[in-house]
């Protein structure tokens, strides 16, 4: 009797101070390589190590080196794994001070570039413009694309070359040295590669990539910059921002949630809309700058060889595409002021959908629009096929 009630009072006590380490196992049900991010419930695992409020984890691989992780708003921790084929990976984790940890992923608004709002991760990075520029008059609707061929961030020292270069290339002209005004500026701006990619986009009024917009009577209807902002990540692992868009001619207001992971190519956008009356639809695409040889309408994609702003003299292709894992109604080109190809969604009501958009360069990691297809086929293939976290007590 003294041994069972031994056994229940450890087993009581054992409960109460919760385990002292877990493992978590990630599985690859696919016969691919897999590097990705991986989420998990944060709080499950808080409270089966019986973390108090102010107590943090640690994170450790298989040869007991600690790995970066990230705590999200919504309560999911992240790990960027890698898992061969058909296979697993095991990683503990346990109470302890964590490392500080590499940003692979980052963002902030810029209110001295007119409140751009920019974010980056080691593939690519992106904008989205905001009411100081807005207030200027110039149409900047769509997701501006910056391409880099290097993993390690660049957008701090793009915005501040180019600020400063700006203000000596005003000041030299003010004073007749245009000349070399203009040399200061071909030397920091972000539209010149200085070795690590450059911002040679084309934007302007259209969607650029994957910007969602309404549709009534075969008219887009496009929002002008972004109203509201709410950075809700920033790294390590995973950057999100929600974005409002003011009220327009028909009375609805958009919400976007955007999100960017480590490693990933493409960004994952949430858009509903408030105040829609009447169903309309909803389009996401990219804008297409001629060269319609290069544009792939597929069932629930569409994806494209963009030829850059100065074709002639940045001699790249910038590959774009907006992806539709939920399906859509059809895609289709659209001519208007831009012509855009894009996917649409009709009868739609205001509700949350979810949809990808995201790019590559060929002077980095995907060299032709053939290995862009084969990124895309894949990215549908691992959504489809997601990698498995499981916990388990030791």
């Amino acid at each position: 009797m003294n041994r069972i009630l031994a056994t229940w009072l450890f087993a009581l006590v054992t409960l109460a101070v919760g385990a002292q380490e877990l493992t978590l196992t990630v599985s690859n049900p696919t016969d691919e390589q897999r590097e990705e991010v991986v989420a998990c419930d944060l709080s499950a695992i808080r409270q089966r190590l019986g973390l108090l409020a102010d107590e943090q984890l640690v994170v450790k691989n298989a040869f007991g080196q600690q790995v970066t992780y990230q705590q999200t708003y919504d309560g999911q921790l992240l790990l960027y794994v890698s898992v061969q084929p058909a296979s697993e990976s095991a990683f503990r984790i346990m109470k302890g001070r964590p490392e500080k940890f590499k940003n692979y992923v980052y963002g902030r608004m810029y209110p001295e570039r007119a409140d751009d709002i920019a974010w980056e991760n080691d593939r690519g990075a992106y904008r989205v413009y905001g009411p100081a520029l807005q207030r200027t008059g110039e149409r900047s609707f769509g997701t501006d694309v910056w391409v880099k061929n290097t993993p390690e961030p660049v957008l701090e020292k793009r915005y501040r070359m180019h600020l400063d270069g700006v203000k000596q290339r005003d000041s030299l002209k003010r004073v007749g040295g245009q000349e070399a005004g203009e040399a200061i500026y071909v030397a920091t701006s972000f539209h010149h590669d200085h070795g690590e990619g450059l911002d040679c986009y084309a934007v302007g009024p259209s969607l650029g990539c994957g910007t969602p917009a309404l549709m009534r009577d075969g008219l887009m209807l496009m929002p002008w910059c972004y109203q509201d902002y709410r950075i809700l990540d920033n790294g390590p692992l995973r950057f999100t921002v929600e974005l409002t868009y003011g009220t327009t001619d028909y009375g609805t207001t958009e919400h976007r949630l955007i999100s960017l992971d480590r490693g990933s190519h493409f960004c994952r956008c949430t858009v509903w809309y408030d105040g829609i009356l009447q169903p309309m639809t909803l389009v996401a695409g990219v804008v297409v700058h001629g060269n319609e040889q290069h544009l792939t309408l597929g069932t629930n994609y569409v994806q494209y060889a963009d030829p850059t702003d100065n074709p002639k003299a940045n001699q790249t292709q910038i590959y774009v595409a907006t992806l539709f894992p939920d399906g859509v109604s059809k895609t289709t080109l659209i001519d208007g002021e831009k012509q855009h190809a894009v996917g649409c969604v009709a009868d739609y009501k205001g509700q949350p959908y979810t949809y990808y958009f995201g790019s590559a360069w060929s002077n980095y990691d995907v060299r032709n629009q053939s290995q862009w297809q084969a990124t895309i086929d894949r990215f549908f293939k691992q959504v489809s096929n997601p990698l498995k976290p499981q916990l388990h007590s030791r």
